[in-house]
C-alpha cells in the first residue's frame, strides 16, 4: 500500500513532466492539456496521481480547468537553467536565460542574528544584522523570494531602499565589497510562514532553498543568504567528473 509522503512524491514528478510536456509541445496560453486517461497512460501513473499533479499546477497558476471542458494552459512555464558551478547575481542568472529581471522589495529591516547566522558571519552574540527581502521575478513571474542578511556594522546609515537589480553591485559601488565566492547547501523545502502569510504562497508548494554564505575578495564573510527558488521556474546543474 503506497503511503501519503509516497502519493505526494508522486504527484509532485507528475507535475513535473506535465510541465516538461507543456514546453516540449510548446503549447500556448488558454491551450488544451490532453484529458486525465491520456495523462495516466502517458505518465504510467493513476487517476489520482494525474489530478494531484493537476491541483498542484493549478495552485501554482501554471493551469486552469473548467468543469467539463478539460484543463487549460493560464501561463507558459518559465524555465531558468544554470549551473552552481558559477557564481552568478539572480539579476545575471535571469538575464542570460533571455528573461527581463526586476525587483520586488518586500523590506529592509534591522534585526537581532539568529544564532546560525552569527556563527556563520562570525559575529557576538548581541550584534544586529540588516535583512534584505525580496522577491525576484523574470519576465513578471516569480523566481525566487531572497532573504539576505549582512552585519549592520558594516553601514553607516541603513538603506531605505536600493534601486539596484542587484545586491552584489549595490555592495561594490556603495561600499567597495566585492563578492567572489560562496559556500551552498541546497535544500528542498517548503515554504516559511511567512511566505505563507506575507506573499500568498501555497503551504504545499515545494521550492530550492539555497542556503548561502558568501564571501568578499578578501575572504571574509559578508552575505548570510537564504535564497527561495520556484522548481518550476529555475533549475540548477552541477557538472561532475571522474
Amino acid at each position: 500500500m503506497e503511503t501519503p509522503e509516497k502519493i505526494e512524491a508522486l504527484s509532485h514528478v507528475a507535475k513535473e513532466k506535465i510541465l516538461e510536456y507543456i514546453r516540449e509541445s510548446e503549447l500556448r496560453v488558454d491551450d488544451t492539456l490532453p484529458t486525465e486517461a491520456r495523462l495516466m497512460e502517458m505518465l504510467g501513473v493513476s487517476r489520482h496521481t494525474v489530478r494531484e499533479a493537476l491541483a498542484l499546477l493549478e495552485q501554482e497558476r501554471i493551469v486552469y480547468r473548467v468543469q467539463g471542458k478539460g484543463t487549460f494552459l493560464k501561463k507558459r512555464p518559465l524555465q531558468i537553467e544554470h549551473g552552481l558551478e558559477r557564481l552568478a547575481s539572480m539579476t545575471d542568472m535571469i538575464r542570460s536565460c533571455g528573461f527581463e529581471p526586476s525587483t520586488r522589495w518586500v523590506g529592509i529591516e534591522v534585526r537581532s542574528a539568529s544564532a546560525r547566522m552569527a556563527e556563520q558571519l562570525g559575529l557576538d552574540a548581541e550584534e544586529k544584522v540588516v535583512t534584505f527581502k525580496r522577491l525576484r521575478l523574470a519576465s513578471g513571474n516569480l523566481a525566487s523570494y531572497c532573504v539576505d542578511s549582512i552585519a549592520a556594522s558594516r553601514f553607516d546609515s541603513i538603506p531605505c531602499e536600493i534601486r539596484d537589480e542587484s545586491l552584489f553591485r549595490y555592495l561594490e559601488r556603495e561600499k567597495g565589497i566585492t563578492i567572489e565566492t560562496a559556500v551552498s547547501y541546497v535544500i528542498p523545502t517548503k515554504p516559511t510562514r511567512e511566505m505563507v502569510e506575507d506573499l500568498g504562497v501555497d503551504e504545499n508548494q515545494f521550492f530550492i532553498l539555497l542556503e548561502q554564505l558568501h564571501y568578499d575578495n578578501e575572504g571574509r564573510p559578508v552575505i548570510y543568504s537564504l535564497d527561495y527558488y520556484q522548481p518550476d521556474v529555475i533549475r540548477f546543474k552541477i557538472n561532475r567528473t571522474r
